[in-house]
């Protein structure tokens, strides 16, 4: 009977395994109850059915190491000066494995997470800020961390006294050193609280070239412990990460439905999930459902190796009192 619900590419529904009735009458398997095997067409099936950004193109490949997903963003060469001059490109970011025993729920969220990720990557490197004369971009992520963590030297931040600047002035200062996506950035309110925090609203205003629609006609609402350089710089990058967020939350979907949407019920979801688990095992299957989850366990135990980074996870073990099943 179980073997009538329509299945996915990869999907198998467990021996025995019980349908379960929905309140609006329908019938189903829940994803618990199913066993995956997924392969580069059961993937590569699931992305056909994903809909975000046509600029973010997610492809799905196959190596010895296995499947991976990886995202080519439709763009210019940020570094590249003549942007008007140059030709858009399609830019890779990093593969994400899939394992084939992943449920295809958790491969939908994998695309939704590398497209956002790969958005992340390509914002961080769109704020540029200019520093003694020159422009950076400090929150880029090929910032040799390496080398930071050798030669880093923190400097005594310089602080201005609030009788020689008024506090809009100071912030419009460091705003004036900001450029995002080509948009410039205003400030249109400053409130200190009781509590010492600051209230800032700061306008952005977008240039013809701006690539990123989340951002037109806002406004960004910042709460600040202080008005330095270092704290408003990243809380406005921290804003900029997470409209860009929102915008992948309302825009992708996957079969026209928008699971991520924040207008999608909480209570809603919260009742379907419960619909799927709330009914009795039979006993003969509930042995073979803890089986079959013990099985994916064990599969996701990475090995680990002798050698220094094994003595570290021993003093982790050690720490919290760990069974070592996984070593």
């Amino acid at each position: 009977m179980a073997t009538q619900v329509p299945l996915h590419l990869g999907e198998k529904v467990m021996p025995q395994a019980p349908m379960v009735q929905l309140n609006n009458g329908e019938y189903c398997v829940p994803q618990h109850y199913l066993t995956y095997e997924h392969t580069l067409e059961s993937v590569e099936a699931l992305i056909c059915d994903i809909d975000y950004d046509p600029r973010y193109v997610v492809f799905a490949a196959e190596q010895e190491s296995g499947i991976y997903i990886q995202v080519g963003v439709v763009g210019h060469d940020n570094y590249n000066n003549s942007l008007q001059g140059s030709k858009l490109k399609l830019l890779f970011g990093r593969k994400w494995r899939v394992e084939p025993e992943l449920s295809t729920s958790e491969i939908i969220q994998t695309v939704f997470l590398a497209i956002k990720k790969s958005r992340e990557h390509e914002i961080r490197e769109l704020f540029k800020l200019s520093v003694n004369n020159t422009v950076t971009t400090p929150f880029n992520t090929h910032i040799d961390l390496p080398l930071m963590a050798r030669f880093y030297e923190p400097q005594q931040q310089h602080k201005t006294s609030r009788n020689e600047i008024t506090p809009q002035k100071q912030i419009d200062t460091v705003l004036s050193c900001i450029d995002y996506d080509g948009c410039q950035l205003t400030t249109t309110a400053v409130q200190q609280r009781p509590n010492h925090l600051w209230l800032v609203d700061i306008a952005v205003h977008c240039s013809e070239l701006s690539s990123l629609p989340e951002i037109e006609q806002q406004t960004l609402y910042l709460q600040l412990q202080d008005l330095s350089l270092n704290t408003l710089c990243r809380a406005v990058m921290q804003e900029f990460i997470r409209l860009s967020d929102l915008h992948v939350d309302q825009h992708f979907s996957y079969k026209g439905f928008f699971r991520f949407d924040p207008d999608i019920d909480i209570a809603e979801i919260a009742s379907l999930s419960q619909q799927s688990r709330k009914h009795e095992l039979a006993a003969h299957f509930a042995s073979e459902f803890t089986k079959s989850n013990k099985q994916v366990d064990d599969m996701r135990i990475p090995p680990v190796q002798a050698g220094a980074l094994a003595e570290k996870h021993e003093a982790i073990i050690k720490q919290f009192q760990l069974h070592k099943t996984a070593f």
